[in-house]
């Protein structure tokens, strides 16, 4: 979904109501996690945060999902603090 801040590479809804951004990145190493997203594009990520809370009406978490090669998926929860 694109958002005038980032494009949200996926969207969904929780049982509670909350809406989930999930950010996908291609990463290895798990040390390298934090690394794969830049001071910037978090910053985006947290506007498009704020403008699907108006536009849903709800509280909006920020996720990430760091995929392999070989197809492991890592996320990490609620990033948005």
């Amino acid at each position: 979904m694109k958002t005038p801040f980032a494009e949200v590479d996926l969207l969904f809804k929780s049982p509670d109501g909350n809406i989930l951004m999930v950010e996908v990145k291609t990463a290895n190493l798990a040390e390298f996690h934090f690394y794969r997203i830049s001071q910037k594009q978090k910053n985006r990520l947290f506007r498009a945060m704020q403008f699907l809370a108006c536009q849903f009406e709800a509280l909006v978490e920020i996720h990430w999902a760091f995929v392999t090669k070989e197809g492991k998926v890592t996320v990490i929860e609620d990033i948005s603090g």
